[in-house]
């Protein structure tokens, strides 16, 4: 590939992110990075049709293209003439490449991003690609993550937005700077004054809404905490925000139920459904003092501004992976057994959203307000403290946001959970990835776990690391064969690899906490990107590196499981379901044509 920064022309930048609202928020502050480290160039977007909208504070990106996303399925699935699906995709693939990127960066992690990465034109690329023969690539070393964290997130502690970072290659940047409109500013200072909200008044705004019903803490807890929070505090407000008719009738209800037991906080619960556009919106939480959300898209713009965030997080949601981004942020999470639930589950009684009390989360919310907006490291000492003395009960956690070393955003949980099987493990491979792909080796952890729960662990790692080196030496004997021209490879070899490669993906299902090792390599293996079927000599020097690269990891994850110390006792943790890599025994001889 050609380099894509040795022009003299400003680099030109595509990123490709068909996802939800909160996710395209969530990379902006690698879009932040890319102008700070090259200040000239120009980046543009790829994002759904129906959140364009939602961009225009996001003032750093030069264009966006809009996809149909919709359109896009129907076209996906329609039995019509195939030429004419790809006429209609060619045409729109036209006109993003007439930008003429020279750095694709795609963050679309299913099978359809794979397949835009591909047809779309780019000097270099990184992350989600597809080979010619229709499998997926990883480009770039925290590529595969994407595809490995959602089915082990609870040994995941990498912020999704730390991560696209990650994958551009760029440092955390300095600042966000976003475009506010003065007249949206001025829009939101008169309905803040029709209101009778004072300039030195508390703010809090609530975005009670969310993309699944699953993801909403329900109406009567909201009531609750709202009437806590304000009885007694006449300096303090509330604003319900929310957008469509769904949303409408949800804070209609939340306010009928503050204001039925006290009619005098009828003045001081604002309905303001769907009387703030996306400008709107953000010159609102620029005002705000505090903001009580669920995991939803106005949470990360929250999160932009700076704007402190209260999350309640409950089903499918995991807050290490998608809690706001930026530090002195506070995640109210249920610690039910089954919490979070499979990404993509439909539970159909989830009474994990009433393990969060309207008592706690009201308490949790004044104690947020206590400190600066903008927390210095001292502040952040004070509200660990002051939440680790609040009393909670057993069903709900609590996690504080801060930023490390490297100028990540961490998740902590606070309490019991803070000796947790999983979180230590979650600290481990904080260690393993960035000793693996960043050449950083940090002090050791210490004081976490039972010594009989270590030694369990490091024998499964210890055969893991056995079975990585046994494939290396298969592999390496099909090489043997190539090389002296010997074909067709014998069976023995290549049913070889089938039965190890089973072997791997058991050892993830018995010791949960290797995992991550696992599903890594797998994709990894998926990955081998040879272009040209005949150069056998490259597909099989690569699949012995991915073994190689399997043993080195295993060895890093002993190393430093055994240098933390035994502490508290806790259960072994759980592990999402992992999934077969592509490079088996049956289609390496397939390349190979026995």
């Amino acid at each position: 590939m050609t380099d894509p920064f040795s022009g003299e022309r400003p680099l030109r930048i595509l990123i490709l992110a068909l996802t939800r609202m909160g996710d395209l928020y969530e990379t902006y502050p690698m879009v932040a990075a890319l102008r700070e480290a090259y200040p000239d160039s120009i980046i543009s977007l790829v994002a759904y049709r129906e959140f364009v909208p939602v961009l225009g504070p996001l003032s750093l990106l030069a264009s966006v293209y809009p996809v149909d996303g919709s359109g896009f399925l129907s076209l996906a699935r329609s039995l019509g003439s195939p030429l004419e699906a790809y006429r209609s995709v060619r045409s729109w693939i036209d006109e993003i490449d007439r930008f003429d990127a020279d750095l694709l960066i795609n963050l679309t992690p299913n099978r359809i991003g794979a397949v835009l990465g591909y047809l779309i034109r780019a000097r270099e690329k990184r992350g989600l690609h597809m080979t010619p023969d229709g499998y997926r690539a990883h480009y770039g070393r925290f590529v595969p993550y994407l595809g490995m964290l959602v089915k082990n997130r609870l040994y995941n502690n990498l912020n999704l937005a730390d991560l696209f970072l990650k994958i551009a290659g760029v440092p955390p940047p300095v600042s966000i700077p976003l475009s506010l409109r003065p007249e949206s500013r001025a829009t939101v200072r008169e309905k803040r004054e029709r209101a009778g909200i004072r300039p030195e008044d508390t703010l809090i705004a609530f975005a009670t809404g969310a993309s699944q019903e699953l993801k909403r803490w329900p109406v009567t807890q909201f009531a609750e905490t709202i009437r806590g929070l304000l009885d007694g505090r006449p300096e303090m407000h509330a604003i319900l925000l929310g957008a469509g008719e769904e949303d409408r009738r949800r804070n209609a209800r939340i306010y009928k139920e503050v204001c039925a037991s006290k009619a005098d906080l009828s003045l001081r619960v604002h309905d303001w459904t769907g009387e703030t556009g996306p400008d709107e919106l953000f010159s609102l939480l620029e005002q705000a003092d505090l903001l009580v959300s669920n995991d939803t898209g106005t949470m990360h713009a929250a999160a932009l501004l700076g704007l402190p965030v209260l999350c309640l997080s409950f089903a499918n949601l995991f807050y290490p992976e998608t809690g706001p981004w930026g530090a002195g942020n506070i995640v109210l999470y249920s610690r039910a057994a089954c919490a979070p639930c499979a990404p993509d589950s439909r539970c159909l009684n989830p009474v994990c959203r009433e393990d969060l009390s309207p008592r706690v989360v009201a308490a949790i919310a004044k104690r947020r307000l206590a400190i600066p907006r903008t927390p210095h490291q001292e502040d952040l000492r004070t509200l660990r403290l002051s939440l680790e003395s609040e009393p909670r009960g057993e069903r709900t956690g609590i996690a504080l946001s801060e930023r490390d070393v490297s100028g990540e955003i961490r998740y902590r949980p606070l309490g019991v959970d803070s000796g947790s099987p999983e979180e230590f493990f979650r600290k481990v491979y904080e260690k393993v990835w960035k000793e693996e792909f960043e050449g950083i080796r940090e002090t050791p952890i210490c004081g976490w776990l039972p010594e009989r729960s270590v030694s369990e662990v490091l024998e499964r790692s210890e055969r893991l690391r056995c079975l990585a080196e046994e494939g290396e030496e298969l592999v390496h004997k099909i090489a043997v064969c190539l090389d002296s021209g010997r074909q067709p490879v014998p069976e023995s070899l290549l049913s070889g690899i089938d039965e190890l490669d089973v072997r791997v993906e058991e050892m993830a299902w018995t010791c949960p906490p290797l995992g991550p090792l696992c599903l890594f390599f797998q994709i990894e293996k998926e990955s081998i990107d040879v272009w040209n079927p005949q150069d056998l000599f490259t597909l099989v020097q690569r699949t012995e590196k991915t073994y190689g690269d399997l043993k080195r990891r295993a060895e890093i994850f002993s190393r430093i499981v055994r240098e933390g110390g035994c502490g508290t006792s806790g259960e072994t943790g759980r592990a999402g379901e992992p999934c077969m890599g592509r490079m088996s025994g049956l289609e390496l001889a397939e390349r190979i044509g026995r």
